[in-house]
């Protein structure tokens, strides 16, 4: 699953991270979203001390975004605890960049489940 991402990281290439990670959000979705362990394994990567400064760290910032929608809250909540405690040792300006939209944005806000429609009663004729 992460043989691609690896191999592209290892490259020190830019483009091939950031096809990787788009990659990643053609996996199987499980009940439409997916497997929390992806999110789980970005995050392990992001960790590395090389990252701290690398431009390819925003890159694996951004499957976060782009991804949002199809990642459960536990890992969403996952990334914002990530993001409090790692977030200000990214150093490259592009992972500042996401690091701080991901922080104020949308991508990993709570979103409250939808309560289910009822079905309009009909009154009797």
């Amino acid at each position: 699953m992460f043989a691609s991402l690896e191999s592209a990281v290892a490259s020190n290439d830019p483009n091939s991270v950031q096809q990787a990670v788009f990659g990643l959000g053609n996996l199987p979705l499980t009940q439409g979203q997916l497997d929390d362990e992806v999110a789980f394994g970005v995050l392990e990567m992001l960790k590395r001390p090389e990252m701290a400064g690398s431009p390819l760290a925003a890159h694996l910032l951004n499957f976060f975004e782009f991804e949002a929608p199809r990642i459960s809250q536990r890992a969403k909540d996952r990334c914002s605890a990530f993001l409090r405690e790692w977030g200000d040792s990214f150093s490259h300006l592009h992972g500042q960049q996401v690091v701080t939209e991901l922080r104020h944005g949308p991508y990993l806000k709570h979103v409250q489940p939808k309560a289910p429609r009822k079905k309009p009663r009909h009154s009797p004729s």
